[in-house]
């Protein structure tokens, strides 16, 4: 792809050297490192950077921002994936640097924003700009899936799984029953979930005209924490309400007698 470089191109942080341009390449044969941030990228939980879904040749792609994705490679988290002797990134025009060598071993390409296929919300038509380079106003999409071990192995356990399931009747005795004891202790325990879930509703609403504050039996039941902390503790109140207070403007008159 050619661009005819002038004064009003605008390649991202300025080093005082030539602009970097993508040039899209087989990801698999980059070095260890950017394989490694590729992956820190693509976790959302570890690098912050949050991805979109857009369609490009009728298949739906991820993509960023270029400004998001610096930001994400100057995070402390990325110096935890990088090898001893690896350069970390402190600076933007460094981060900036990484993230262009990413596009020039074929991890992202730079696209356009087209239309939504479905109105708001739904995912935007992307199409290749014919000057690859990076901005950090500009939009990356990931061609590099990454490793596809876990794909290859939750499709062999599905397999494996139906398998099992169409050979059950010839199942030996012993396996069918300890399926059959097992199935019936996992409904016991749901069973038993529901249970405490509609008692302790039950508990709420009686206590809720008697006392303050409404009471909670396993207050942290449906609370996004562990399978022990969801019972501790045992029990606990509605937080206190804070009242807000109202501020009244009082006006002062102030009489200036005038002397004749």
């Amino acid at each position: 792809m050619s661009h005819q470089h002038g004064p009003g191109c605008n390649h991202g942080p300025s080093n005082g050297s030539a602009p970097q341009t993508i040039q899209v390449n087989d990801a698999n044969k980059a070095p260890a490192l950017y394989k490694n941030t590729a992956t820190y990228l693509k976790d959302e939980k570890k690098s912050g950077l949050k991805a979109r879904q857009g369609v490009f040749n009728g298949k739906r792609f991820e993509y960023f921002k270029g400004k998001r994705g610096i930001e994400a490679l100057l995070k402390e988290n990325y110096a935890k994936v990088t090898s001893k002797g690896d350069t970390v990134p402190k600076t933007r025009d460094e981060a900036f640097n990484i993230l262009n060598d990413l596009g020039k071993y074929g991890f992202v390409l730079r696209v356009d924003r087209g239309e939504s296929i479905g109105g708001k919300g739904s995912p935007r038509l992307l199409q290749p700009n014919p000057v690859q380079e990076i901005k950090e106003d500009g939009y990356y999409m990931w061609i590099w899936e990454g490793s596809r071990f876990r794909l290859y192995a939750g499709a062999a356990a599905l397999v494996a799984t139906i398998l099992a399931g169409v050979l059950f009747p010839l199942w030996p005795n012993f396996l069918r029953m300890g399926v059959w004891y097992l199935s019936v202790a996992v409904l016991c325990l749901v069973g038993v979930f529901f249970g405490i879930a509609i008692v302790r509703l039950i508990l709420y609403v009686l206590t809720l005209p008697v006392l303050p504050r409404g009471f909670w039996l396993f207050p942290n039941l449906f609370e996004d924490v562990g399978i022990i902390d969801s019972f501790i503790p045992l029990y606990g109140f509605d937080p206190v309400k804070e009242k807000k207070s109202k501020k009244s403007d009082v006006t002062t008159a102030q009489v200036v007698e005038k002397s004749e």
